[in-house]
């Protein structure tokens, strides 16, 4: 079982750790992070870049250009 607020933990942290990251590639990382094969789970955990629930939108966290994402300050403070 995953810990409340550890995937975003974990998407903030990785983002800071490579900046310019593109969504699949942090989906997947998360993935294996979790111990889910991305393969096997296609789509997993896209909610987190999704728009399509206004409820848990996370851009606050972090910004997209052309598809990279970077971390902003408030996504830092979710790394501690």
């Amino acid at each position: 079982m995953v810990k409340m607020g550890s995937n975003i933990k974990f998407i903030c942290s990785y983002i800071m750790a490579n900046p310019g990251a593109r969504h699949k590639e942090i989906r997947e990382a998360l993935c294996r992070h979790n111990g889910i094969d991305p393969k096997v789970k296609r789509g997993h955990y896209t909610i987190y870049f999704s728009h399509l629930r206004n409820e848990r939108n996370y851009d606050h966290l972090w910004t997209n250009i052309n598809g990279q994402f970077y971390i902003n300050s408030q996504g830092v403070l979710r790394t501690i």
